[in-house]
C-alpha cells in the first residue's frame, strides 16, 4: 500500500513538473519575442478533458482577423446544408418578359452569364428584370477600413456577385512609354505614370477626393504586367456585362434594366448552380472574405427571410447557444472577421472548438503546406488543423492539434500589436505550437 501511495505521489510530481515546465517554456517563448505579453492572448486546453494546458489573457476581448471565420462557417453550413447550390436562374414572365433572378452566387462568372442568356428568344424579348432581393444591397461590412478599398482579397459584395467582383487590367511597354488595357471595358480614367523599367512593379492607388472612379498607376514595367482591382459598382458591372452577353447573341433591348420580385406566375426555364462545397474550402483554407460575408447572408436569408449581417449574427448567436456558450461575452458584426468592431477572446474560440470536435466543416481547415499554411508548419503535417487570421497589426491563429506523446489539444492565439511585423507575430505563434507539439 506504501509502495502505491508513493507512486502515486511521483506521478502527480511528473505530471506538475511537466506542466510547469510546458507553461514556463511557452512563457520563455513570449518572452524572447519581443512582444508585448498584454498584446498577445492565449488559450490551449485539452480537446478531451477541457483542462487548460496554458492560458495567457485569455478572456480579453481582442479583434480576431479571419479565425472569425471558424465561428460563422459551421452555423452558416448547419442551415444551408452540404447540399446546398448557389444558383442563378431565368424566368418567363408573359410573352415577352425574363427575369433573372440572382442567387449572389460567388462562382458566378462572364461565361455562366453567356450561357444563361442563350433560351431568351431575341425574336420576343422586349424587357429584362432582375430580382437581387437575396441578400441585401450592403456591399461592404460594417467596420471595414475605407484604406481596404482596393485590396483584392477584400473585395465589395451583393446579389450581384459576377467575376470574382475584379476587374484585370495589363500594363504594356510599348515604344518606350506603357499603355493599359482594360479588357472588361468597366468605365475606370487611369493616370498613367508607369514608366519602362527594368523591374515589374506597379502600385494602384486611388483618391477619392478627386473621383471614386479615377485610379493612378506608378511603378515601372519590363514587360506586360496584369493586376487586379476590386469592382467599385458591382450592379453597375453587372449590367454592363449582361449587355454584351445579351449582344453577343444578337439581343439587343432598348428598355433599362429594371428591378422586380418573382411572381408566382413567372415560369422556370433555366437555371446555372454551383455546389457549395468549394465555398468551404475557399473561406477555411484560403481566408475568401467575400464568399464569407455571401455565405453568411445566404444563411440568414433562409433562416430569417432576409440576407443582412444583423440577421446573420443573431443565426450565429443562435447556435452558439445551442451549444452552450455565453454569446454575450464576445461581439461579432461581420461573417469573416475583416471588421475590427468585432471582438472575441481567445477562451470562447476554445471552448466552441472543443464542442464543435466532431463538426464536419471544421474538418475542412488547412494542414500545413496548403491554403494560408502553405509555408508554415510544415513538419506538423499531419497532426495539425487551423484557420489563420490576418489584418494590419493583428494575427491570429486557432484549431486542433496533435502532440509526439499523443496529446490531443486545442488552441487560440490571438495577438494585436502595431509595433510588431506580420512575420514576428506569425514566428510566435509557429514557436508557441511548436513547443506543445514536441513537448514530452
Amino acid at each position: 500500500m506504501k509502495k502505491l501511495i508513493a507512486l502515486f505521489f511521483t506521478l502527480l510530481f511528473a505530471l506538475a513538473v511537466n506542466a510547469r515546465s510546458v507553461k514556463s517554456d511557452l512563457n520563455a517563448v513570449i518572452s524572447d519575442s519581443g512582444i508585448s505579453k498584454n498584446s498577445i492572448s492565449v488559450s490551449i486546453k485539452n480537446l478531451n478533458t477541457g483542462k487548460p494546458l496554458f492560458n495567457m489573457n485569455e478572456k480579453i476581448l481582442m479583434h480576431p482577423a479571419s479565425v472569425q471565420k471558424i465561428l460563422t462557417l459551421p452555423p452558416a453550413m448547419d442551415v444551408l446544408g452540404e447540399n446546398y447550390e448557389f444558383s442563378t436562374a431565368i424566368y418567363k414572365r408573359g410573352n415577352d418578359s425574363y427575369v433573372i433572378k440572382l442567387g449572389a452566387d460567388p462562382f458566378f462568372d462572364y461565361s455562366d452569364l453567356k450561357k444563361l442568356v442563350t433560351c431568351i428568344d431575341k425574336q420576343t424579348v422586349q424587357k429584362i428584370y432582375i430580382d437581387d432581393s437575396i441578400i441585401d444591397s450592403k456591399d461592404w461590412g460594417e467596420g471595414w477600413q475605407w484604406d481596404d478599398d482596393l485590396n483584392v482579397y477584400m473585395p465589395r459584395f451583393s446579389a450581384y456577385n459576377l467575376d470574382d467582383n475584379l476587374i484585370k487590367i495589363t500594363v504594356m511597354p510599348q515604344e518606350g512609354k506603357t499603355i493599359v488595357i482594360n479588357p472588361s471595358k468597366y468605365p475606370i480614367v487611369f493616370f498613367n505614370n508607369v514608366q519602362v523599367g527594368n523591374t515589374n512593379k506597379v502600385t494602384v492607388s486611388r483618391d477619392s477626393s478627386i473621383s471614386s472612379n479615377t485610379l493612378t498607376l506608378s511603378g515601372t514595367v519590363s514587360k506586360p504586367y496584369t493586376c487586379s482591382i476590386p469592382v467599385k459598382n458591382l450592379k453597375r458591372y453587372f449590367y454592363m456585362k449582361l449587355t454584351q452577353a445579351l449582344e453577343s447573341k444578337n439581343i439587343y433591348i432598348k428598355a433599362h434594366f429594371e428591378s422586380t420580385k418573382l411572381k408566382p406566375t413567372d415560369v422556370l426555364i433555366t437555371k446555372i448552380s454551383h455546389p457549395i462545397q468549394p465555398a468551404e474550402n475557399e473561406i477555411l483554407k484560403n481566408s475568401n472574405n467575400m464568399i464569407s460575408e455571401t455565405v453568411g447572408k445566404l444563411a440568414a436569408n433562409k433562416t430569417c427571410g432576409a440576407g443582412t449581417d444583423t440577421n446573420a449574427v443573431k443565426l450565429y448567436n443562435s447556435y452558439y447557444e445551442k451549444l452552450g456558450l455565453d454569446y454575450e461575452r464576445i461581439r461579432l458584426v461581420d461573417s469573416s472577421g475583416v471588421s475590427k468592431n468585432n471582438l472575441v477572446d481567445a477562451d470562447f474560440i476554445t471552448e466552441y472548438l472543443i464542442k464543435s470536435k466532431n463538426n464536419t466543416t471544421l474538418s475542412k481547415m488547412a494542414i500545413p503546406g496548403e491554403g494560408t499554411l502553405e509555408n508554415r508548419m510544415i513538419p506538423m503535417k499531419e497532426d495539425l488543423r487551423a484557420k489563420t487570421g490576418t489584418l494590419s497589426d493583428i494575427s491570429s491563429i486557432a484549431g486542433y492539434l496533435n502532440t509526439k506523446n499523443g496529446n490531443k489539444y486545442v488552441f487560440c492565439i490571438i495577438i494585436n500589436d502595431p509595433k510588431s511585423s506580420e512575420s514576428e507575430k506569425k514566428n510566435l505563434e509557429d514557436y508557441l505550437l511548436r513547443e506543445v507539439y514536441l513537448k514530452k
